[in-house]
């Protein structure tokens, strides 16, 4: 009975967690919110099943989410080469399968942990990508293609992937092979199992679905991005380890692992219909999966007093929490929705206290909702769709990709849910072919802000002497017209020389590294602009570190850090382009539109440089 109990606690836990959240939210139990889990949780749980089969080995794959990126980039590419789709599609799932036997060689044959040689490929595949594509992404294919991004489509996928997955370890000597392996390897090479072929094997199945993933999304978004997959392997590892399958190896079920990814997709659907933020819901995912490998380890415990009692008073949480969070619902009134790339940046930390106090001014409520990431365009994809199961008055958008986003704003046309656009424009050509439309877009030129502070930074050295540009996330729209906007200044000044234009991925942490090792390279640098200012603020600690003090440092977002570095002295300026303007007008303008007010269709922000003068 204990043994079919702990078989049954991830079916278990995913009812228990449906019929909680269908109570606290009516937006919960429809047909087209229990669509968007199944389709949230496809990819997922395709990265999530050859996952299973690694971990039933005893090993781990962290370079899911990389390979995914690598194979979508070489899909992507061609697709607009020409090439026929199920072609491409092929060709991307060989690339996905190769890199699956590199790991799986590394290990076998290199000696090396799973561990460390997928921690090398997680970082070798990026790269990759981002060579590969020269840090831009891919996007407008065929409808064909398209098509594979679609509901039916998608489910259909995950369903064959799983009944051959559930198959091949119930019914085939390699699914026996697997689990032999995983619980004692030594033991199954005494019995006669090859265990090298059976490991590498599994890390080519786990490959191969990340190439199968990398189609599923690039479809999804009708756009393949070298930044795609960042952190999915943490994904797909919880919702292997949510659905019972033991991290030793040996024990669990790919449907199991189904089953963790569709209460992964559950947990995150209704905590956006619970406007739970997602520095919380991270915190509740997190101790979730605490929670399900603490049940594998005491299963055998399941009746005692002791695990009696800690159920109870978890019961007990539950209920209590359930009756507080009910008790803050407020009444009926506008529901107006700001979705943001992330809430981990002050840029956009500020730009939401704006919006807030815009909201409270009003008396109607804000809800505020992104992903973890900036690169995250499919997370944020998720909370939009379900934003658009919340049924909000109107949906204020600061997109992650200009073009990835496009289906989730067609889906909230076809709701009836005005769409504004914050900070960054959203690609026109992509979405006329969409059939979407947007109401306005409110922000600032980054082109011209780029050069501005081209202009300054080459005023302030007199046209002359070596400069270094440190890039944000490859790819997106924002950072790549500041990043041409400087380099079209500097241009104008051929005293001026570009000595390194290096990505610091907008990290203050990264952008400490890169500087050092660019002026332990250069040392006659003089100057550095950053396109943001999280980076700036790591080269100047990288420059503080090196007593270069001679180094002029130009940021972009004139944070309250950098405006207390310019006045200090440390920092010689950086780009203000005002996000408590922006998220002002956003809620002032969406209360317009709901009043039956026209808008303009571009509400300009300011721009400008900020140096020590205008403080």
């Amino acid at each position: 009975m204990k043994g079919l109990l702990g078989r049954l606690a991830p079916a278990l836990g995913l009812l228990a967690l449906g019929g909680w959240l269908s109570l606290m939210t009516g937006a919960f139990l429809t047909p087209d919110n229990l669509t968007n889990v199944l389709l949230q949780s496809a990819i997922n749980a395709v990265l999530a099943a050859g996952m299973t089969f690694v971990i039933l080995t005893g090993g781990i794959d962290l370079s899911v989410g990389s390979v995914l990126a690598l194979s979508g980039m070489v899909l992507g590419r061609l697709l607009q080469s020409g090439v026929p789709w199920p072609a491409a599609v092929l060709l991307g799932l060989v690339v996905g399968a190769l890199l699956g036997l590199v790991n799986g060689l590394l290990i076998t044959r290199g000696k090396l942990p799973p561990f460390i040689a997928t921690l090398g490929m997680m970082s070798a595949a990026r790269g990759l990508a981002l060579v590969f594509s020269g840090g831009r992404p891919e996007s407008g294919f065929e409808p064909g293609f398209l098509a594979l991004g679609e509901g039916p489509a998608l489910l259909a996928l995950m369903a064959v992937v799983y009944a051959l997955a559930w198959l091949t370890l119930q019914r085939t000597v390699f699914g026996r092979s697997v689990y032999a392996v995983g619980g004692n390897e030594q033991a199954a090479w005494l019995s006669g199992i090859n265990t090298g072929a059976v490991k590498t094997l599994v890390y080519v199945l786990s490959g191969l679905l990340s190439g199968l993933a990398a189609a599923m999304l690039t479809a999804r978004l009708n756009s393949a991005q070298p930044i795609a997959g960042v952190m999915y392997e943490l994904d797909a590892i919880a919702a292997v380890v949510i659905g019972g399958t033991s991290l030793a190896g040996g024990q669990g079920s790919v449907l199991g692992t189904l089953l963790g990814a569709l209460i992964m997709s559950v947990l995150r659907n209704g905590l956006n219909l619970l406007e739970v933020s997602a520095d919380m819901q991270q915190v509740v995912i997190g101790v979730v999966i605490i929670l399900a490998v603490l049940l594998d380890r005491s299963r055998a415990q399941l009746g005692t007093p002791r695990a009696r009692l800690a159920l109870g008073v978890c019961l007990a949480l539950v209920v209590v929490s359930s009756l507080w969070w009910r008790s803050l619902a407020v009444g009926e009134g506008p529901q107006i929705a700001m979705v943001l790339k992330t809430r981990n940046n002050p840029f956009w930390v500020d730009m939401e206290q704006a919006a807030q106090e815009a909201a409270d001014r009003a008396g109607v409520r804000l809800l505020v909702q992104a992903p973890e990431r900036e690169t995250d365009v499919e997370k944020q994809m998720q909370i939009v769709e379900n934003l658009i199961q919340k049924r909000v008055d109107a949906l204020i958008l600061a997109p992650c990709g200009s073009k990835e986003i496009v289906p989730a704003i067609r889906k909230a046309n076809q709701a009836g849910i005005p769409v504004l656009i914050v900070d960054t424009r959203v690609d026109p050509q992509a979405l006329q072919q969409a059939g979407a439309h947007v109401t306005t877009f409110i922000g600032s030129d980054n082109l011209k802000g780029g050069e501005l502070a081209g202009d300054f930074l080459a005023a302030r050295l007199q046209g002359k002497g070596r400069v270094v540009l440190l890039e944000g996330i490859a790819g997106h729209e924002t950072v790549d017209a500041r990043k041409r906007g400087f380099l079209a200044a500097i241009e104008k000044h051929p005293g001026l020389v570009l000595a390194a234009s290096q990505t610091a991925n907008a990290e203050q942490e990264k952008a400490f590294n890169v500087t050092q090792n660019l002026l332990q390279t250069d040392p006659d640098v003089q100057g550095l602009f950053a396109c943001n200012d999280v980076m700036a603020l790591g080269a100047l600690q990288a420059c503080k570190a090196m007593r270069r003090s001679d180094i002029l440092i130009v940021g972009f977002d004139a944070s309250d850090h950098a405006r207390a570095a310019i006045r200090d002295g440390t920092m010689a300026g950086s780009v203000a382009q005002y996000p408590r303007e922006m998220g002002r007008l956003g809620v002032e303008s969406a209360l317009e539109l709901l009043s039956g007010k026209t808008i303009s269709d571009t509400l300009p922000t300011k721009v400008d440089v900020i140096d020590q003068s205008k403080l």
